[in-house]
């Protein structure tokens, strides 16, 4: 379907920002129950970085983001010339934004945070919305990892002022690259319009469309673009999206249940079981391991053929955030915990039974090794 989608484009002869776009841009929305239509761009650290400008995020402001998450979501902060200041994971159950930590890390130069729905499962939006209105903070949501996800009555990415998602190859819905900001406010979207376009208030599709040349620039902006080919691919996505979670769901059900024997428990903690698998995406099954020989495990799973990955080491840690923010060990310890034990299993729509039940006996049997082993 993606091929055909692909190709149907190529033959319009219009490859660049069009019609499919616009398309993608309002079904996405649809999805989402949203009557504004989204701003594509073309990646999940454009639509950050947009997202911020658009809500007048600046140089030497200060924005509050989690510590495990990936890169982009700090470094987006420092593209808009702004300071990440970096908040603690809530504990080792619920690896998202503690907002008791959030709290404390407010002054007077905070004018945003940025919150993460790791893994696909929702933060704790009520506390973080509560203290962020108290405080006057913009809230961006990076559901680079939930996309139609749902927290009671909303989406995430359409509680705070602005959601920001990825189509990265990996992600629920791909494009094989791209992102999407939505809003609930028009002046937002506007300017997020512009951004991703040089500043240009009419797009070249506008142009070819009224056949004039004239264009004005009133600021500085990116080239951000999403283009048709890449929008033909999530529209074919967003049709498949449905029965793709409900493969995920039940793999995340199958895997649950097979770490759940004592056995199990000696070696691996599964995180996130208060959560039912109906409120989540699961764009991710990270496990606890209760060692320290997380190297050694992943090299022995890869050796019977099973990849494995770290999601996230802690952010505040890499040299270039202690070095240029000031950030150190000891500033986030549950997120610091979380980096040192985590391990993201394989999970995906074309994952079979077996595949998971060999997983899972494999994780339980190298991982319960190392623990006996360690306990001698």
């Amino acid at each position: 379907m993606e091929i055909e989608a692909v190709k149907q484009v190529l033959q319009s002869k219009w490859i660049s920002m069009g019609p499919v776009t616009e398309k993608f841009e309002q079904e996405f929305s649809e999805k989402l129950g949203m009557k504004t239509p989204s701003v594509a761009v073309n990646s999940g650290t454009a639509a950050l970085h947009t997202a911020l400008h658009a809500l007048g995020i600046q140089k030497g402001d200060e924005v509050l983001v989690p510590s495990i998450t990936f890169v982009a979501t700090a470094a987006s902060v420092i593209m808009a010339g702004a300071v990440p200041v970096f908040v603690d994971s809530k504990s080792i159950d619920d690896f998202s934004m503690s907002p008791e930590d959030m709290k404390k890390k407010i002054t007077s130069k905070t004018k945003a945070v940025i919150v993460v729905h790791y893994g696909g499962f929702s933060a704790d939006m009520n506390n973080i919305m509560e203290y962020a209105k108290y405080h006057k903070l913009k809230v961006i949501e990076d559901v680079a990892h939930g996309p139609t996800l749902f927290n009671e009555e909303k989406a995430l990415g359409t509680i705070g002022d602005a959601g920001c998602f990825s189509f990265l190859s990996t992600k629920n819905i791909t494009s094989a690259e791209g992102g999407m900001v939505v809003s609930q406010h028009k002046e937002v979207l506007e300017k997020a319009k512009l951004f991703r376009s040089h500043y240009m208030n009419k797009t070249a599709f506008q142009k070819h469309e009224s056949v004039s040349a004239e264009y004005d620039i009133t600021n500085v902006g990116y080239n951000y673009r999403m283009n048709d080919i890449l929008a033909a691919i999530g529209l074919v996505q967003l049709k498949k999206y449905d029965e793709h979670q409900e493969k995920r769901k039940k793999g995340a059900a199958l895997y649950r249940e097979l770490f759940s024997s004592s056995k199990s428990n000696s070696c691996v903690k599964v995180p996130y079981t208060n959560f039912s698998v109906e409120k989540s995406a699961h764009h991710l099954f990270p496990i606890i391991l209760k060692n320290d020989n997380r190297s050694e495990i992943m090299q022995l799973l890869r050796d019977q053929g099973i990849q494995t990955t770290v999601h996230y080491p802690p952010c505040h840690l890499f040299t270039y955030y202690q070095k240029n923010f000031h950030a150190k060990v000891g500033d986030c310890p549950v997120a610091e915990q979380i980096g040192r034990t985590e391990l993201s299993l394989p999970i995906h729509p074309n994952l079979t039974e077996q595949q998971i039940k060999t997983v899972s006996e494999k994780v339980i049997k190298i991982a319960g090794g190392y623990t006996s082993a360690h306990r001698v």
